[in-house]
């Protein structure tokens, strides 16, 4: 992991504009799991998250500013793939953890309707990649 900063939430970008209530009440019982350090990516000179969306979400509705944020520099998804997420995203009106607030989804709403359509952005990128070749 690399060096790890402090970040304001309300600056950072998501990359998905739903959220898993079935993940928000899991934080809630396992708090220990908020102390995690959120990895992000730089997108267009914005700090993007690349996981820890329901983390952001909680830590800001208890008042919490700021939040520990490492660059991440897995290879998945690819930045094409990545780009895509955030675009999506801002497409959806999400351009702060605030917004997601009326983006809560069930756990079987937030499998069919982000999960789905996020193998499909992933998917769609993997099959251009292949005809291009």
């Amino acid at each position: 992991m690399d060096k790890k900063n402090k970040t304001r939430i309300d600056q950072l970008q998501p990359s998905q504009p739903y959220l898993s209530q079935g993940r928000l009440n899991n934080i809630s019982r396992h708090t220990d799991f908020l102390n995690r350090p959120v990895p992000v990516r730089l997108v267009q000179g914005r700090l993007c998250i690349v996981e820890g969306h329901e983390r952001c979400f909680a830590l800001a509705s208890t008042g919490i500013t700021e939040v520990e944020t490492y660059i991440d520099t897995c290879t998945s998804p690819t930045e094409a793939e990545f780009q895509d997420l955030v675009n999506y995203t801002c497409d959806k009106g999400v351009s702060s953890i605030h917004d997601l607030e009326d983006h809560v989804l069930s756990p079987a709403e937030f499998r069919h309707v982000w999960l789905e359509k996020k193998k499909n952005i992933v998917e769609g990128k993997n099959k251009e990649a292949k005809n291009a070749s």
